[in-house]
């Protein structure tokens, strides 16, 4: 934990089997599930293409502007 605290993350648990505890992480994961079938839905291709539509996904929800 000493280098977490090093670089200013702050190492917390949760309670197993309570992802009501980690919004934030759920919140963005929803985003590129919906993310990821828009673009699979929008081009027609097979459920095979997920993890390339996952990867282009979380591109585009890292270069998107946002304030810090």
């Amino acid at each position: 934990c000493h280098l977490l605290s090093t670089h200013g993350t702050i190492f917390r648990l949760t309670c197993p089997y309570t992802s009501q505890q980690n919004g934030c992480a759920e919140r963005v994961l929803r985003t590129l599930n919906g993310s990821v079938r828009a673009l699979l839905f929008h081009a027609h291709m097979p459920p095979r293409f997920w993890p390339d539509a996952l990867t282009t996904a979380t591109l585009l929800l890292n270069l998107r502007p946002c304030k810090p």
